[in-house]
């Protein structure tokens, strides 16, 4: 298990700006799950899948206004997803994902 803090409000209000993310090494990819991705000109982000085609996996943040577009991000290759989210840490609560 590793531990994440959000940066930005890409993810809100699902996950917000300065919170914690407890994330597990991913088994199962599902659509609708939210991952961590070591992205190769992004860093590590922080979004939900929205699709997979080929051994692709396509995602985007919750907050489509602020979120870098999935057009920007491109696919994504099983070895670049590096956690599946378990639950966010903020200042009053602890919500499981």
């Amino acid at each position: 298990m590793k531990l994440f803090k959000i940066s930005g409000s890409s993810m809100s209000p699902t996950l917000n700006d300065g919170e914690i993310l407890l994330s597990k090494r991913p088994h199962l990819i599902k659509v609708g799950f939210i991952y961590v991705i070591n992205h190769t000109d992004l860093g590590v982000i922080v979004k939900r899948l929205k699709g997979q085609k080929n051994n692709k996996y396509f995602f985007e943040g919750d907050n489509l206004k602020l979120s870098t577009p999935s057009s920007v991000i491109g696919p994504v290759s099983r070895e670049r997803i590096i956690g599946q989210a378990i639950c966010s840490l903020g200042r009053k609560r602890i919500r499981r994902l």
